[in-house]
């Protein structure tokens, strides 16, 4: 069947434009009925659609939903009443739910020139403009925000509101943005720098101008190759929104069937289309493979009006379901044929981390019923689906998440993440040597698979 697209919707907030902020930190424009609607339609359209109700199993939605009406009748900039929003999605725990930012709030949102990254739970400073390298210097870590301590800050101030279906990315970006604010304001931090020593620094939210010490790659090649020893090849999808990563994938098909093993690093990809990760790994299978399982909501008003009579008569018992809204529809099984030709018919390791995410997940589940296949690294980012988009007043948008996939065996994935078979877990040693750890955990493991085909 034609697989429909699915992206992971990732935003760095810090490299869109730059706006004067003054004016977007009091603007109210929005009526107290178009505030009641917006949060309204959410309430809506997850009651009527959202995948994962059973995963959380203390939300009161309905109760929810009546507890924000004054929240967001009282807020008094479209920025707080974003916000609010926020907040209130935040409550179905899940990644492909989400609200976006009218974009004039975007753009008036800013970083200090400093990236942050999760080690270990540890806000880590990852990079630094080069003016800031002996101030702050990359490894530090932030003890402090403003005068609270660093996991107080997050937990009161970030956490409420961002959606994620696991915890450990909710806190991952969590720290990642946790010193987002309004452009040109300044943000204070204490921190203990790699050598033990303890400083204070204020801190500047602007990017304009940055000088990262470390090379970013922000825009990563949709594909890259390279070879490692031993002719083990390396080969980086970083994307699944681009039918061109189909098309280069393939051109580098008559160096692949050379290989004894081949690297698939993933840790970069947050989906896109199914279809195009689905193409690729055709190329490594002669069987037929099996995707998620997926179901969704099934709703049908008669039955629904029929269900509510269920307790009176064993005729309505069948539409208790709807009237409950536990009715599913289910899918049919996404299914793989293998790609005509010859076949990659070697152990491959595929690195995964907590950015795979969303149809990159999809081709876990795919790949997950070949021998000859190891994941390496960390748990992915555990949430795809088919996300409903809809508008919100103030120029902002939303989206639910309405299709529920499993492993094919009906094993969950999304809440938890495809797990590893060799985990690895980056430390601020490791960050500051330069070494990636994952991928050299990932030639090992590939080299004793190739050494137990030659036996």
């Amino acid at each position: 069947m034609q697989h429909m697209p699915r992206i992971l919707c990732v935003v760095f907030l810090a490299l869109l434009p730059f706006a004067n902020s003054s004016s977007q930190e009091t603007r109210n424009d929005l009526t107290v009925d178009e505030k009641i609607y917006g949060l309204s339609l959410i309430w809506q359209e997850a009651n009527y659609n959202f995948a994962f109700f059973d995963q959380v199993p203390d939300l009161d939605w309905d109760s929810t939903y009546r507890s924000f009406i004054p929240r967001v009748m009282s807020a008094e900039t479209v920025y707080d009443y974003y916000r609010e929003l926020q907040r209130f999605m935040a409550h179905l725990n899940d990644g492909h739910s989400n609200i976006y930012l009218p974009e004039y709030l975007y753009d008036s949102l800013s970083f200090p020139k400093i990236v942050l990254g999760d080690i270990g739970n540890r806000a880590i400073v990852e990079n630094v403009d080069r003016s800031l390298e002996k101030q702050i210097p990359m490894g530090s870590e932030i003890l402090e925000v403003d005068g609270s301590i660093t996991n107080e800050h997050i937990t009161e101030k970030v956490l409420p509101y961002i959606s994620s279906s696991t915890d450990y990315i909710r806190i991952e970006r969590g720290i990642q943005w946790m010193l987002r604010g309004w452009i040109n304001t300044t943000v204070t931090v204490s921190f203990r720098a790699p050598d033990g020593r303890t400083d204070k620094f204020e801190l500047i939210r602007n990017r304009e101008g940055v000088d990262w010490l470390k090379s970013r790659e922000l825009y990563h090649e949709l594909v890259e190759f390279k070879w490692l020893d031993d002719k083990v090849a390396y080969v980086a999808l970083n994307s699944f929104n681009n039918d061109q990563v189909v098309e280069d994938f393939e051109a580098l098909l008559p160096d692949l069937y050379d290989a004894d093993g081949v690297i698939l690093d993933l840790r970069n990809n947050g989906g896109g289309n199914t279809g195009i990760g689905s193409a690729i790994l055709a190329h490594f299978t002669s069987d037929t493979l099996r995707g998620s399982a997926w179901k969704t909501r099934e709703h049908v008003a008669a039955y629904k009006a029929w269900g509510q009579w269920a307790d009176q008569s064993q005729e309505s018992e069948q539409y208790r379901p709807y009237f409950e809204g536990t009715a599913w529809h289910e899918g049919e099984f996404h299914e793989l044929a293998p790609a005509p030709g010859k076949k990659i018919e070697v152990p491959f390791i595929v690195l995964i981390g907590h950015m795979t995410g969303s149809a990159a997940e999809d081709f876990l589940i795919y790949a997950d019923a070949l021998d000859q296949a190891s994941y390496v690294g960390r748990p992915s980012t555990g949430s795809t689906g088919q996300p409903l988009h809809f508008k919100l007043p103030g120029g902002g948008g939303a989206r639910i998440c309405t299709k529920r996939d499993t492993y094919p065996d009906g094993r969950e994935f999304v809440g938890y993440g495809v797990q590893p078979h060799v985990p690895v877990e980056p430390t601020v040693e490791s960050f500051l040597s330069g070494e990636d750890i994952t991928l050299q955990k990932g030639i090992e493991v590939l080299k004793e698979k190739i050494a137990e085909v030659r036996r």
